[in-house]
């Protein structure tokens, strides 16, 4: 694990996370969908933890939920994603 993830609470795999994107079914706008396709790219893509492949996060709804899904979305986002978490740290 990177040292700047050694004091964070929760881990998710990345590519679990990556195929979280299957759980977005509501309607969007163009630009709003391709802000939630680069927001999840930018975490499973870039800003998981190079040395085992986890994203490491305190905050799942402000870290991991893109703000642009509607309601519907972020609930079944929020409920596919808790199923991959794992507690690093209490």
């Amino acid at each position: 694990m990177e040292e700047i993830n050694k004091n964070k609470k929760y881990r998710i795999g990345s590519v679990y996370y990556e195929f979280s994107g299957r759980e977005v079914t509501d309607t969007y706008s163009e630009i709003a969908s391709i802000k939630i396709i680069d927001f999840i790219s930018d975490w499973s893509d870039v800003n998981f933890d190079k040395t085992d492949a986890y994203i490491y996060f305190d905050d799942l709804e402000k870290e991991l939920v893109p703000p642009e899904l509607t309601p519907a979305d972020r609930k079944r986002f929020i409920e596919y994603l808790e199923k991959g978490i794992e507690v690093v740290n209490k």
